[in-house]
């Protein structure tokens, strides 16, 4: 993400309100595209479909599919989204350029198989009409396709198109909504706001892959498709850290709806709707600090990460080593305190903004205390979330992994336990809360002793892994 962000950095730079306003808005469509994409696109459809007197069943019934659709994409996709960008980088740093469109394709392929055995099988119990299955299923892997593609449009340089990319597909989106609610008959209602919202998601993903296949296309021979398969022996962890991560953020909302306050949505979905809803706008919360990541901390850290480790390959002096690690440990606390900061603010005005306006919508009382709780239940998520990307700069990987293992097995004890007392919100806060300390302690140790982690604990021999793709990739270098 690091390449976007140096070009998100310039427009930041810029002076002016709207110079000032078009960065932002930039940021926040190539950061966190497709989450926005969807969270705005059904915001929007709820609008519609309340401000057309639709039936609420047909208004719980769509929530429910897009809320299954997003949630499930992301768990799978975000299995292999560690794994195939540390890949990337790998590749673009060895000069392995020829295999990272093949990559894209292969990733896309993998994902494919591991997201659409479990959705067919689902659809396949389900007695939802055949044109509410297609139209869900379609719409469910092009959000897989497009999670996927989220990992290589972070290495391109076209913060525009891509941002028009996902607002084409918004706009496109909304005007077909609008002409299903207007136009056609009423009787098969969700099933083609779900196919309009396919169109509109599939605009987007065309115009990435234009992009994508513009960018990275060498013209030379194209390697295996799963070229990345390469490193499945050096990185398995971050293939498990992946699955954590996922499991893990959704994991008090999977056992809240077979809790008390579960029931079935549609007929088919198992949800927990005043809860879930309170977690959807809760999350809003937190898309700050997402942004801000990517244009402070990774374009203000990376400068004194690169330094250090110059200092160290070019022989430098313990003094110049020393120097540079102080100047690492200086931006990071700097900017971390920075984002805190920004991130609490918004909470803060989410948290009142939440209170007076949410009662407008249908929030009870006990919802805007779920609410309240949530905002800073996602405050500590989010600060959690960012740390662990900056052990993971440092390949702190074991750390990770442990830290992802232990904030899901705190979110499950926890979300049990609150079941059990009729409670909401609360087992997220605790479990976020908790494992942001000990991130932060890993973080401080490590820096502490980071010239031991960078001398000491490496193995005396580099282990090298062989395999077909191995030898693949050496021998397209050599032609």
């Amino acid at each position: 993400m690091a390449g976007i962000g140096f070009e998100l950095r310039k427009l930041f730079d810029k002076t002016g309100l709207v110079n000032k306003l078009k960065a932002f808005s930039y940021s926040s469509i190539v950061t966190i595209g497709p989450m926005l994409a969807c969270i705005l696109l059904v915001l929007a459809v709820q609008v519609i479909l309340i401000g057309n007197d639709i039936a609420f069943m047909d208004r719980e019934l769509f929530i429910a599919c897009t809320v299954y659709a997003f949630t499930f994409s992301y768990v799978f996709s975000n299995l292999l989204t560690m794994f195939i960008t540390r890949s990337v980088s790998d590749f673009i740093y060895l000069g392995y350029v020829d295999a990272l469109l093949p990559s894209f394709y292969g990733c896309i392929i993998v994902n494919y198989i591991i997201g659409a055995v479990p959705a067919l099988i689902f659809l396949s119990v389900t007695g939802l009409t055949f044109a509410i299955k297609v139209a869900l299923f379609t719409l469910y892997m092009i959000l897989i396709t497009i999670w996927n593609m989220n990992i290589f449009i972070s290495a391109m340089k076209n913060v525009r198109f891509i941002s028009y990319a996902f607002v084409t597909g918004a706009a496109v989106a909304l005007l077909l909504v609008l002409a299903v609610v207007h136009f056609l008959d009423h009787a098969n209602m969700i099933a083609n706001i779900l196919f309009a919202m396919d169109i509109g998601f599939a605009v987007t993903a065309g115009m990435l892959l234009f992009q994508i296949e513009r960018f990275f296309r060498t013209g030379k021979k194209m390697l295996p498709s799963f070229s990345f398969f390469a490193y499945l022996r050096k990185y398995p962890s971050l293939i498990a850290i992946g699955a954590l991560s996922a499991v893990g953020l959704y994991s008090h909302q999977f056992i809240q709806w077979f809790g008390s306050a579960g029931q079935m949505v549609g007929g088919y979905f198992r949800m927990a709707p005043e809860y879930d809803i309170a977690v959807f706008y809760s999350f809003i919360s937190a898309v700050p600090t997402m942004i801000l990541f990517t244009v402070t901390l990774e374009t203000a850290f990376y400068p004194q990460f690169k330094a250090y480790y110059s200092a160290i390959l070019t022989r430098g002096s313990i003094l110049d080593i020393d120097k540079a690690k102080r100047s690492i440990y200086q931006v990071i606390s700097q900017q971390l305190s920075i984002i805190m900061g920004v991130q609490l603010f918004f909470s803060i005005m989410a948290i009142a903004m939440g209170i007076r306006f949410l009662p407008l919508i249908g929030f009870t009382s006990a919802q805007i205390d779920v609410y309240n709780i949530l905002v800073m239940a996602f405050y500590a998520y989010i600060i959690f979330n960012v740390t662990v990307l900056i052990l993971l700069y440092f390949d702190d990987r074991k750390g990770v992994l442990f830290l992802s293992a232990a904030f899901l097995v705190l979110n499950t004890f926890f979300t049990i336990i609150s079941v059990a007392l009729r409670e909401q919100g609360f087992s997220f806060f605790m479990a976020s809360f908790i494992t942001l300390l000990l991130t932060l302690a890993r973080l401080i140790y490590l820096m502490r002793n980071l010239n031991y982690y960078t001398f000491s604990a490496q193995p005396l021999i580099a282990r090298e892994y062989d395999n077909r793709y191995t030898r693949m990739l050496k021998s397209s270098q050599e032609e």
